[in-house]
């Protein structure tokens, strides 16, 4: 990657991969329900599951991810999803029909995700230097750097 990786992820069109989140959302309501079930909660979840999975390919080929896919989906997957919870905690704060404490709530939360992320990768990176090298039979260093799963076929 020829381009800092700050620099090719401030060029990420993100609405794209929100909007797409964001009509299977409403699809998936249509055709499940409000998600006031427990059933219906896990068949929404799993719908939005099934688009971040593809949304994660062709986000890691527009950037240039490249290496062990395990790792490329996870970066490609926490990026959607950090674009589309920051989008969806500001449209909260935007809700008059919340209340003041609950929009107050939203916007704290969105204030502080940048730094509570930053959180989450210092301890991770601080986990990763104290790693085993090989734990319970598995070594990062042995995952394949292709994926050898054949494609999922489209629904």
């Amino acid at each position: 990657m020829s381009e800092s990786f700050q620099a090719v992820l401030e060029k990420v069109n993100y609405g794209k991969y929100i909007d797409q989140i964001q009509d299977e959302l409403r699809r998936a309501i249509a055709d499940i329900g409000p998600g006031r079930s427990p059933g219906e909660i896990e068949r929404i979840q799993e719908r939005i599951q099934a688009l971040v999975r593809k949304q994660s390919k062709d986000l890691a080929k527009e950037i240039g991810l490249g290496g062990n896919q395990a790792i490329v989906f996870m970066i490609a997957t926490s990026i959607i999803s950090t674009a589309w919870v920051s989008f969806a905690l500001r449209r909260e704060t935007s809700d008059l029909s919340k209340s003041p404490e609950d929009r107050l709530v939203m916007i704290q939360m969105l204030d502080a995700l940048g730094l509570a992320l930053g959180s989450v990768i210092q301890a991770a990176s601080n986990y990763a230097d104290n790693y085993p090298v090989k734990a319970k039979g598995v070594a990062l260093a042995a995952a394949p750097s292709e994926d050898p799963s054949p494609e999922e076929p489209n629904s």
